[in-house]
């Protein structure tokens, strides 16, 4: 069996979709990532085959190219834009298509694009139209949270599999790992959104009752503008020894960088993509033994609710946040059980590999 997965994501060893998908696929099959944003190479058996960064997302004709010399039994396609080249390449053969978006895209594109009003509701409404066009010549789709299960199910079969941490990666020895005190960490995207302007409101709270309060944000800007102003707002406030700002790291260093910290915050903004979509960072949190500080909102409640791992504070509130943590700090009891029950329901159910026989079994149906 032959799998190709379709994608453009700009970074090439994408969490879910190389780490998890391509690196579990590949256990029963020969996997390739077709990517036109990136460049050619293969890493421990799975192929990854870019155009150098010089192709547009919805180069249609060169990613069918590349599935005619691949012949693939199925694609997995996981961004909207590339559902076209799967689905004309679909007409001339027998390949199954699965869809798996792994985001609410109306919501991104409406809820996280700087344009003026009434222009991102336009591109919102207009992603989700050119999806809706595609969707009954999939043959299989997956969601990665309950939102989307929801949404897709209703268009065709539909598997949840959610985007959990890697055992393997993430099982890394705890005790040796040295924790700084007072400190808060948080990874990713950094933009307004995502809250990197309230966490840097609420350390300066926090700095003023611990000085050595930290807060470690690791991650790449969306926009220049924005990582000008979180600079001078360290500066203006003092903080620049309280924050430390730096890069995106590699996947497989990410366990080690979070498990030096002692709290996890996930301070996401009260919109539709944040009160849809699950947030894999509270569970990347749990597996490096962090309790958590978030934002109340429904997919990050139900996780910290049913596992006790955590508390959940009034959304988009600077100041909550930073009551939020220094309650954290200062309650003991309650940070030690939190850590322990986030870190036990990780080993017990809450990682990637528990769901491989559910993916395996989508690929082997599709193909009987």
């Amino acid at each position: 069996m032959k799998i190709c997965l379709l994608t453009s994501n700009p970074n090439p060893y994408d969490d879910r979709i190389y780490y998890k998908l391509a690196r579990s696929l590949n256990k029963i099959s020969d996997v390739s990532i077709i990517n036109p944003r990136v460049s050619s190479e293969e890493i421990d058996g799975v192929a990854i085959i870019g155009n150098d960064n010089t192709s547009p997302v919805s180069n249609s004709l060169w990613i069918i190219e590349q599935l005619k010399m691949i012949k693939p039994e199925i694609v997995q396609v996981t961004e909207p834009l590339l559902l076209s080249p799967a689905v004309k390449y679909k007409y001339n053969t027998s390949v199954k298509v699965i869809y798996d978006p792994a985001e609410d895209w109306r919501a991104m594109y409406r809820e996280f694009s700087r344009k003026p009003v009434p222009l991102p509701q336009l591109l919102g409404f207009g992603i989700r139209q050119y999806e809706n066009w595609f969707l009954s010549k999939m043959d299989h789709f997956i969601a990665s949270d309950d939102w989307l299960f929801d949404y897709y199910s209703a268009k065709g079969p539909c598997t949840l599999i959610y985007n959990y941490p890697n055992q393997e990666i993430f099982s890394i020895d705890l005790d040796s790992v040295s924790r700084r005190p007072f400190s808060c960490v948080h990874h990713g995207q950094l933009r307004k959104e995502r809250g990197l302007f309230l966490m840097i409101e609420a350390m300066k709270l926090v700095a003023e009752k611990y000085p050595e309060a930290y807060l470690d944000l690791v991650g790449h800007f969306s926009y220049p503008a924005e990582e000008e102003l979180s600079h001078r707002l360290l500066e203006q406030y003092g903080l620049t020894s309280n924050v430390n700002i730096s890069a995106s790291i590699p996947h497989l260093e990410i366990p080690n960088r979070i498990a030096q910290s002692r709290i996890g915050l996930l301070p996401f903004y009260n919109i539709d993509k944040f009160r849809n979509n699950i947030v894999i960072k509270m569970f990347e949190y749990s597996a490096c033994k962090l309790p958590i500080v978030s934002f109340d909102l429904p997919p990050s409640r139900k996780y910290i609710e049913s596992v006790n791992c955590g508390i959940c504070v009034e959304p988009d509130s600077h100041h909550s946040l930073a009551e939020g943590i220094m309650n954290m700090f200062e309650n003991r009891e309650a940070y030690s059980t939190y850590k322990l029950n986030g870190y036990n329901s990780f080993l017990e159910k809450f990682y990637w590999e528990a769901q491989e026989k559910q993916l395996f079994d989508i690929y082997t149906t599709l193909l009987k």
